[in-house]
């Protein structure tokens, strides 16, 4: 567990948080035709987007989303929150 996490560059706070997710997370957004893509982390923000089957379901925010959250606090430092972003629609106007 890093200290430091929200120090770190980038690259690394990526790789961190992949690592964390590989083994139970994203094998199981998989088997339901789902998956997840970090869009950016901001000091002990990680803010995600929804891929796949897992865009479309409740369960994302309510069960998922908490699993999740509570991976990365145990794995890579107790003070992440993870954030759902939501992209654009195409073609949608820009606020």
């Amino acid at each position: 567990m890093s200290n430091d996490f929200s120090k770190l560059g980038i690259d690394d706070q990526v790789r961190l948080v992949n690592e964390a997710l590989e083994v139970e997370v994203y094998p199981g957004l998989a088997m339901d035709g789902g998956g997840l893509e970090i869009m950016d982390i901001q000091g002990f923000d990680v803010h995600i987007q929804y891929r796949g089957a897992c865009g479309s379901c409740a369960i994302g925010e309510t069960a998922t989303l908490p699993f999740i959250e509570k991976t990365l606090q145990a794995q890579v430092d107790p003070n992440i929150k993870v954030i759902v972003t939501t992209a654009p629609t195409p073609g949608a106007p820009q606020a």
